[in-house]
C-alpha cells in the first residue's frame, strides 16, 4: 500500500474518472476523463495517442490543450517521415516501453533525465515546452502498436509518486474507455512483420519476381503474401495496399508487375506533426537520483 492517504477531492475525482470511462462516445478517451485527469495530476496539457513502432507513426492524437481546447491529429507514416520527434525516438527516454517490453510502469521524464538535462536538450526546440512529463502507456491488440497517455506542465514541481499511483490505479479503466470508443474502431489496421517488409520492396516498385529474389521465396509464395495484405487491410491492388500502409503520396514509383493497377495515388496535404511528446533527447540517467523540484 503507498504511504499516502487521499483526500475527499482526490477521491471524488477519482471515482468521476472511472464513471466517464464507462460511457461511449465519440472521442478516442470521452473529453470529461481527460478534463478530470488533468484537474487530478494538476496538469498543463494532457494527450492520448496511438504509436506504431514498427511502420514509425502516430496514427492517433488528442490532445487537451491547457486552454481546455481539445483537438485532434495524426499522421500517416509518409507524414512521419518528416516529423523530428521519430528521428531521435529510439535514442531517448520516450522509446522505453518499446525497448523495455514494460507498458505496465508508469514513468516519468525524470526517471531518466535531470532538470538540466531536460533544458538543455528542450533549448533548441520551438513551441510550447513542457519540462515535466509522465505517461501511462496501454498496451496494443497488434504487433508494434500501443497507446500511451501523457500529462504534462511547462514549469514548477515535477509529477510526484501520488500521480504516479493515480495512473497506475486509472490504466485499465482508460483501456476500457478506449476499445468501447468509436475511435478504436478507427485504427488502422496492422500487418506482421513480414508483410510489412514486402510492403516497403512493392512501395518502391519491385516486381514479385525482384521481391521473391531477394528474400528467396518462390514468387507464388509472394503473391500469396500480396493476397493476405490485401484481405487484411480490404483492399484490390498493390496502389491501394500502399496507400493504406504508407499514406498517399504522388511520390511512388508505379508498381511494374505485371499484376498490379496502373492508377496513381494522388498527393494529399502536407505532413502533419503533432506535439506528441517533449521528445527530449539527453544521456540517460544510470543512477537513482532524486528527482528535480
Amino acid at each position: 500500500m503507498p504511504g499516502f492517504t487521499l483526500d475527499e477531492r482526490q477521491t471524488s475525482l477519482l471515482a468521476d474518472i472511472v464513471a466517464a470511462c464507462a460511457a461511449t462516445g465519440e472521442d478516442a478517451l470521452p473529453r470529461e476523463v481527460l478534463i478530470q485527469i488533468q484537474a487530478l495530476l494538476g496538469a498543463d496539457a494532457v494527450t492520448f495517442s496511438g504509436f506504431d513502432t514498427l511502420l514509425p507513426h502516430a496514427w492517433l492524437h488528442q490532445c487537451l490543450e491547457p486552454s481546455g481546447e481539445l483537438w485532434y491529429g495524426g499522421e500517416t507514416p509518409t507524414e512521419a517521415l518528416n516529423n523530428p520527434f521519430w528521428e531521435t525516438y529510439w535514442d531517448g527516454p520516450c522509446s522505453y516501453p518499446d525497448r523495455s517490453r514494460d507498458y505496465v510502469s508508469v514513468t516519468m521524464l525524470s526517471d531518466f533525465l535531470t532538470l538540466a538535462s531536460i533544458r538543455a536538450g528542450a533549448a533548441g526546440r520551438s513551441g510550447r515546452e513542457y519540462e515535466r512529463e509522465i505517461i501511462a502507456c496501454l498496451p496494443g491488440r497488434t504487433p508494434g502498436r500501443h497507446l500511451r497517455l501523457i500529462c504534462l506542465r511547462e514549469r514548477g514541481s515535477d509529477f510526484s509518486e501520488r500521480d504516479r499511483f493515480f495512473l497506475s490505479l486509472l490504466r485499465p479503466h482508460l483501456e476500457r474507455a478506449f476499445w468501447l470508443g468509436r475511435r478504436a474502431r478507427e485504427e488502422p489496421p496492422s500487418l506482421t512483420r513480414r508483410q510489412l517488409q514486402i510492403m516497403r520492396m512493392v512501395q518502391t516498385g519491385l516486381t514479385n519476381g525482384q521481391i521473391a529474389h531477394q528474400m528467396e521465396l518462390s514468387e507464388g509464395t509472394v503473391q500469396t503474401h500480396l493476397n493476405n495484405i490485401y484481405a487484411r487491410l480490404h483492399v484490390p491492388s498493390r496502389t491501394a495496399a500502399v496507400q493504406k500502409v504508407f499514406g498517399v503520396s504522388d511520390s511512388w514509383p508505379e508498381p511494374h508487375d505485371s499484376l498490379a493497377d496502373s492508377d496513381h495515388p494522388q498527393r494529399s496535404g502536407g505532413p502533419n506533426t503533432p506535439p506528441l511528446s517533449t521528445g527530449v533527447v539527453a544521456e540517460r540517467r544510470t543512477d537513482h537520483e532524486t528527482h528535480d523540484s
